[in-house]
């Protein structure tokens, strides 16, 4: 069923408004059924009475407009894919042809017909009649044709009639003035023009009986004041007895193609103020030949007039080596194709030789194809790149060092490594690591490469006290290039065959451990950034040295300390364990209050156990590496359930085996005791197993207690962390679980045991890797 919607109470009003019209009108519901039609539709369709009413309008089209028309484009309005469609279409009348007719559709989008479609069919409409302005001048513009032309077209239309008023605008030309439509009918041309304007629009306005077309700028007033520059078409409008009743004006917004105008007026100006004051080389060659250059240019080949380089050949510039290449390139520019920026050197007047980066472009110079070149002096760049590279490979050799002092397993595997890396890094062409304890002299070097023997021996008896004493107090020592050939320094590089040497003493807790010696045969000095490297390198492998001896020492203090906890652990169980059986003797033997206190001092006994117990546990973690192996859950489960037989437990779960190792239980132990602890009487446990994915296990262990409310969820799991005292015995229980699953690669959380009611129990879940699987199991 489909339902009217008429625009009047009474349907028969709206038809008798309908057959007035001399177009057809076909209203189609938003089911898609014709809720009228007039006479003019069925006579353009050839069909008699009533029979449109209630018919399917998609099947009226299909069988009335002819499929190489404008069906398919109705038919798509008709299917809610567009919310208008004007199209032209050709239905079949009742003789059988088809007459070419204008189709315009359009969607009711507010009041009583709010989704009904509305179709209009009408005559194409002919070519715009001469004398169309005797009828008055906006009457055939409200054809649907020329409106949606005027109205959609990207420039400014206005009729003005012989007064040189406005009497027709389009909305284009409306936004160009800042105007509504509506103001600028019956305004005066002249109040949109300056004076200028006017007296240009006063001239027209008398010789329009011309009938001459002109095509020419003015500036249109803005509402705001601003000017709007325009191009200005206009014809004049003759009607059939030849008089001519004003005219037809296009406008155009010209305002930013006059200011590219403008700016390309200003662009060559600008160009060559930026080239010739630019800090780049700008030149320019043709035929082979350099025909420009700019200052730059000239500074950097070391020329003080243009006509030192004007006329010289381009190659001629280019170094040898970079001849061929830079032939190549040029074919390329010609061509119009883009090629790298290349770096190159170039040669000066005066023979010496630039680095430089530079690309070239093609361009016309008088009028004739060119090559535009812009280079750059790259020679401060180089240096700078080579000083980073020089900084890369000392901070690469600080990181690697560093990485060998962390992960050394002995002072004399860095004290190697580190002498190899310096010497490979740094390019030294030989050292040598000497080690002493204490009270020893350093004779014999631990470790050298490329050292000639003796060489510390010879600097002591060279260099005399000066040498020794420096090296004990742990100040550096450097033996360079001296002008005097009869130094001590120079004999002693003379008798090792360098020509600088480095002592850095290797200190450790204040003590000198060592003497680290690097030696040069191409450099006669360290320079300050060298220096400091070595100083910087030898203070790291003292470092690492510490760390290994502080290592050993903690390593030493960590099974002293174990030790004692051991005794401690294991004589406080059995102390506990004795006290606890004279606890019970005592609640058999008292009544009344004595037995009450009997009580509460077993319960403090039993909560020193599981203390205990839980800083064994803790220890057993913290202590052995985990081995993980396929351990059966279901078996655990039942075994952990045994325990508590006090308590109402249900376990519904699959077997299946699970990673782990024999720590597992305790999860079990301290979340099942933790239920018993905390729930109230007749608390009941549910355990549950089940598979999360392929590879993982969830265990589920609720109670009915009195749940954990969402402020302490995140941080019950942590040492200490309670809610206000009311779980986790000393917080070490709920720590241990985390500890375990992390363990075993897998997490624990804690849940409401119902949704969004944490006083109906609490969900405790942990994750557990699976090793295999079988059957479903319940019990």
């Amino acid at each position: 069923m489909y339902e009217h919607l008429p625009a009047f109470d009474n349907l028969t009003a709206l038809t008798a408004i309908l057959e007035t019209l001399d177009e057809g009108v076909l209203v189609v519901a938003p089911d898609n059924r014709v809720t009228c039609s007039n006479g003019h539709l069925r006579r353009i369709l050839g069909i008699d009475g009533n029979a449109l009413d209630g018919a399917d309008a998609d099947r009226l089209i299909q069988m009335t407009i002819a499929g190489d028309s404008g069906r398919a484009e109705i038919l798509a309005f008709l299917g809610g894919g567009s919310q208008s469609a004007d199209v032209l279409c050709r239905p079949r009348s009742s003789d059988g042809e088809y007459e070419q007719v204008r189709c315009s559709c359009r969607v009711v989008k507010e009041g009583p017909l709010l989704g009904v479609r509305i179709m209009r069919f009408s005559p194409e409409p002919a070519a715009l009649p001469g004398d169309f302005v005797s009828g008055g001048i906006e009457e055939h513009l409200q054809e649907d044709g020329y409106r949606f032309l005027v109205e959609n077209i990207n420039e400014g239309i206005g009729l003005i009639d012989r007064e040189g008023t406005a009497v027709f605008a389009n909305r284009r030309i409306a936004d160009i003035v800042g105007y509504s439509v509506d103001e600028l009918i019956g305004m005066p041309v002249g109040a949109l023009v300056d004076e200028e304007g006017a007296a240009c629009l006063g001239a027209y306005l008398q010789n329009l009986d011309r009938n001459s077309h002109e095509i020419f700028e003015i500036d249109l007033i803005h509402r705001d004041g601003s000017r709007i520059h325009t191009l200005m078409a206009t014809t004049p409008i003759v009607g059939t007895d030849g008089a001519c009743r004003g005219f037809l004006a296009g406008v155009q917004d010209i305002t930013r193609l006059k200011q590219v105008e403008m700016q390309l007026r200003e662009s060559e100006e600008k160009y060559r103020s930026l080239v010739e004051h630019s800090a780049e080389t700008t030149l320019i060659h043709q035929d082979g030949r350099i025909v420009y250059i700019n200052p730059a240019g000239m500074k950097m080949l070391g020329a003080s007039r243009p006509e030192e380089v004007i006329g010289v050949p381009l190659l001629d510039i280019v170094h040898p080596d970079f001849r061929e290449t830079i032939r190549s390139f040029i074919t390329r520019d010609l061509q119009g194709e883009e090629t790298p920026l290349a770096e190159l050197l170039v040669v000066r007047l005066d023979g010496t030789t630039a680095p430089v980066e530079g690309r070239g472009t093609r361009m016309f110079y008088s009028g004739r194809p060119a090559v535009q070149v812009v280079m750059r002096d790259v020679t401060d760049r180089k240096q700078a790149q080579e000083q980073l590279q020089a900084s890369n490979r000392r901070l690469t050799l600080l990181n690697r060092i560093a990485g060998t002092s962390a992960s050394a397993r002995s002072p004399g595997e860095l004290m190697e490594t580190a002498l190899n890396q310096m010497l490979d890094l740094l390019g030294y062409d030989g050292g040598a690591v000497y080690h002493t304890g204490a009270g020893e002299r350093m004779t014999a070097p631990r470790y050298e490469r490329n050292m000639p023997d003796g060489c510390l021996e010879r600097a002591e008896s060279l260099m005399g006290e000066f040498c020794a004493r420096a090296l004990a107090v742990g100040q550096p020592f450097y033996v360079e290039r001296d002008p005097d050939p009869n130094s001590p320094a120079s004999r002693l590089l003379r008798e090792l065959g360098f020509a600088a040497l480095a002592y850095i003493p290797l200190v450790v807790e204040s003590d000198s451990f060592g003497t680290l010696l690097i030696g040069s045969r191409g450099r006669g000095s360290f320079s300050p950034e060298e220096r400091g490297l070595l100083e910087a390198v030898a203070r790291e492998i003292g470092a690492g040295i510490l760390r290994g001896l502080l290592h050993q020492r903690l390593e030493a203090a960590n099974q002293e300390a174990n030790l004692y906890l051991d005794i401690l652990t294991h004589d406080i169980k059995n102390a506990d364990n004795v006290t606890n059986i004279y606890a019970d003797l005592l609640i058999e033997e008292l009544d009344g209050e004595p037995a009450r206190h009997a009580l509460k001092l077993k319960k403090g006994i039993k909560k020193s156990i599981e203390i205990t117990a839980n800083v064994a546990t803790i220890r057993k973690i913290r202590e052995n590496q985990a081995v993980l192996a396929p351990v059966g859950l279901h078996e655990v489960i039942l075994s952990e359930i045994r325990h508590f037989p006090d308590l109402c437990i249900h376990y519904n779960g699959i077997p299946m085996e699970v990673f782990a190792d024999d720590l597992l239980p305790e999860i079990f132990t301290n979340l099942i005791g933790n239920a018993a602890k905390h729930g109230k009487p007749g608390v009941e446990v549910m355990v549950t197993v089940e598979e999360m994915d392929e590879e993982t296990v969830l265990v589920t262990i609720a109670d009915t207690g009195p749940g954990i409310s969402d402020e302490m969820k995140d941080a019950l799991f942590f040492r200490f962390e309670q809610e206000r005292g009311r779980r986790g015995s000393q917080g070490l229980g709920l720590s241990i679980c985390r500890m375990l699953t992390a363990r075993y690669g897998g997490r624990v959380w804690v849940d409401d045991r119902v949704e969004g009611h944490p006083e109906e129990g609490a969900a405790f879940r942990f994750t557990l890797r699976k090793a295999g699987c079988g059957d479903v199991f319940s019990a």
